[in-house]
């Protein structure tokens, strides 16, 4: 074939150009258009949200009522007021009532509405008695979130009066309970009468108090705190009496405790109590030519009975002198043949 000079050269270019373009310009398509490096101005931005405050902490705070100098006198019952800052609905908390490390009372109360949105509860705990330290704790409860928010009172005391013979009222009542509970007899009531002036001098004679019948706080504190009873000598014995010369006292035990503690007078220096073990033989109610009065023998003509005369120390001839209000009481309790120990 012949090619002239000129159309030699078109051919040779058109060629080069086929085998530099590309397969998408061969086959038809539109090359892409190169990236516009125009710089372009930025978008407005939006203004940000104001801050919002942080939500408020809840807060709980404890009064005690009642409650004076760091004590709580006996027998009363703790009361407290709490409240709750802020307040919102269905809310409650968990009081608790400690002595030391023992849980008394456990409650779970309301939070009712009070005005500048502040929350309100209150608790009542049992009466107080024993000695010890006190203190009450009230939690948020019902939400592990805010198990952490809670609040204490300042830990208190129990304070004890002293009673003396007139003294009256409810803590004159639980004086005498606590008595009868450590094995003395009082009266009954909320009256310090004589018996419990009687009781108070066989309890100062057991522990080597002054012999006077006036209750001091530290009388009080001890039987409140389930203290104060008479050590027996004997007491696997079972039902029986003893009498202490020493201190001065008829003691009638059962069950190895005593269960009745008399303050009574024995054998004066020139006449003593015989000492040993006895057992009651004879019984003689009313008075005798003597004046002895609800007798019970046990050792001759020795004899636990009644008397007018009861002095704080030894006065008897040998036998072992109640006063009369207390006579009737100790000679039913008693039974022939039982053993009496007197030393």
């Amino acid at each position: 074939m012949k090619i002239r000079e000129g159309g030699c050269i078109l051919v040779a270019v058109s060629a080069i150009v086929a085998l530099l373009a590309p397969a998408s310009a061969l086959a038809g398509e539109k090359l892409p258009k190169p990236p516009d490096t125009t710089p372009t101005a930025p978008e407005p931005s939006s203004p940000a949200p104001p801050e919002q405050p942080p939500a408020a902490e809840t807060s709980l705070a404890l009064k005690l009522k009642g409650e004076r100098g760091g004590k709580v006198r006996v027998g009363k019952r703790v009361r407290v007021l709490g409240t709750m800052h802020p307040w919102r609905p269905d809310q409650e908390v968990t009081v608790a009532l400690a002595r030391g490390d023992r849980t008394l009372e456990r409650e779970q109360v309301p939070v009712t509405a009070a005005s500048d949105n502040t929350g309100q509860f209150a608790f009542k705990g049992p009466k107080l008695v024993p000695p010890g330290h006190y203190q009450v704790t009230a939690a948020l409860s019902g939400n592990p979130a805010a198990a952490e928010v809670s609040a204490s009172s300042r830990k208190f005391k129990i304070r004890y009066p002293s009673l003396h013979s007139g003294s009256k009222g409810k803590s004159v009542r639980l004086f005498n309970r606590l008595l009868d509970k450590e094995g003395y007899v009082p009266s009954n009531g909320r009256r310090y009468s004589s018996r419990t002036g009687r009781a108070v001098l066989a309890y100062r004679k057991v522990h080597g108090m002054a012999r006077i019948p006036r209750a001091t706080a530290g009388i009080f504190k001890t039987l409140a705190d389930g203290r104060g009873a008479y050590k027996l000598k004997h007491p696997g014995a079972g039902k029986h009496a003893e009498v202490s010369i020493g201190r001065q006292v008829l003691v009638l035990a059962d069950k190895g405790k005593a269960q009745r503690t008399y303050h009574v007078s024995t054998g004066a220096p020139g006449t003593p109590s015989d000492r040993g073990h006895f057992r009651f033989y004879r019984r003689q109610p009313g008075y005798n030519s003597l004046r002895m009065y609800m007798s019970v023998y046990y050792n001759r003509g020795e004899a636990v009975h009644g008397y007018s005369s009861v002095p704080k120390g030894p006065a008897s001839h040998g036998c072992i002198r109640t006063p009369i209000s207390d006579a009737v009481s100790i000679y039913n309790w008693v039974r022939l043949g039982m053993s009496i120990y007197v030393y």
